[in-house]
C-alpha cells in the first residue's frame, strides 16, 4: 500500500456506513453518545439497557434489559438474533458503577448483593453477548470492544476519596480486572475472524467532588480528567479497519495516570 493509498483509506467517511453495531448501557452518558455518533455515521444500531427510551428513529432496535438477570438477558438475546445476522460490531459498555451511593460503603458494609450484580452487569453479560452473537461476528469477520477502566489493571488510589463522598467498591475493581482477561480471552478464541480489544478510562469529568478532581488531576501527567469524546475517539479506532491488526489488547485513556 503506497501514502496515497493510506491517506484515501485514513480519511474514508464510510467506515461505518450499513454496518450493524450493538451497544450496551446505551441510554447512559458515554452509551447515548455512543449511538449519536454511530448513527450520525450511517449504521444500523441495537441499542440496550436498563431503560430504554428517545432512539425511536429508522434503523435503530432498541431494548430495555435488565442486565441483573442474566437468563432474561440470554433469552431475549437467542430469541432476536436472526434478526441481526448482519451484526459486524459490538461494543459493551453497560457498567454497574461506582456511583450509586447505596453501595458506595466501607468494606465491610459492602454486600454480597452488590457484588453479584456487579458480575452479572459488567461481566457475565459480555460473556453472554459475545456467546450469542459469535457466529455472527465470525462470518461478518467483525470486532467487540468491551469498555473497561483504569482499575482493570491498577487498584483504586483511596487517597483521592479522602474527605469526599466517593469511592470504588471491591467489586468495581474486580470486575473489570476480570473483563480485561475475558477481553485476551475472547480474542485468542475467535481470532483470526474477530478482533477483541478494550478501552479503559482514567476518571471521565462529571461534575465530581473538587477535592477528588484536584487530587486526580494532580496524579495526571496530562493534567486534565478524561472527557466522552476522548473514550469515543478510541471506540471510534478499534471499531474501524484503521485497528485491523490489533486484538487482544486494553488502551488506557487515562492522561498517563496508571503510568505514574
Amino acid at each position: 500500500m503506497n501514502n496515497n493509498q493510506i491517506v484515501k483509506k485514513f480519511l474514508r467517511k464510510d467506515f461505518f456506513k450499513n454496518k450493524t453495531i450493538l451497544i450496551t448501557g446505551a441510554n447512559g452518558v458515554l452509551g447515548r453518545i455512543l449511538a449519536e455518533v454511530f448513527y450520525d455515521l450511517d449504521a444500523k444500531l441495537i441499542l440496550i439497557d436498563k431503560k430504554m427510551n428517545n432512539f425511536k428513529r429508522k434503523n435503530i432496535f432498541s431494548y430495555s434489559i435488565d442486565f441483573t438477570n442474566i437468563l432474561k438477558l440470554e433469552k431475549i438475546l437467542n430469541k432476536e438474533k436472526k434478526k441481526f445476522k448482519n451484526l459486524d460490531l459490538i461494543i459493551n459498555n453497560a457498567a454497574y458503577t461506582g456511583t450509586d451511593i447505596n453501595w458506595i460503603k466501607p468494606l465491610n458494609y459492602q454486600t454480597y448483593r452488590d457484588w453479584q450484580d456487579a458480575h452479572k452487569v459488567n461481566l457475565d453479560s459480555v460473556f453472554i453477548i459475545s456467546k450469542v452473537f459469535s457466529k455472527n461476528l465470525i462470518k461478518n469477520k467483525g470486532k467487540i470492544v468491551n469498555i473497561g477502566s483504569i482499575f482493570s489493571e491498577n487498584v483504586p488510589n483511596f487517597f483521592n476519596y479522602k474527605s469526599t463522598k466517593m469511592s470504588s467498591p471491591a467489586a468495581y475493581s474486580i470486575t473489570k480486572n476480570s473483563l480485561h482477561h475475558l477481553t485476551k480471552w475472547l480474542a485468542s478464541y475467535l481470532a483470526p475472524n474477530v478482533n477483541v480489544n478494550m478501552v479503559s478510562p482514567g476518571g471521565i469529568s462529571r461534575n465530581q467532588d473538587k477535592k477528588f478532581q484536584k487530587k486526580y488531576i494532580n496524579s495526571t501527567p496530562l493534567r486534565r480528567m478524561c472527557t466522552e469524546e476522548d473514550v469515543i475517539n478510541t471506540v471510534l479506532f478499534l471499531s474501524s479497519h484503521l485497528s485491523d491488526y490489533i486484538t487482544g489488547q486494553n488502551i488506557s485513556v487515562d492522561g498517563g495516570y496508571s503510568i505514574i
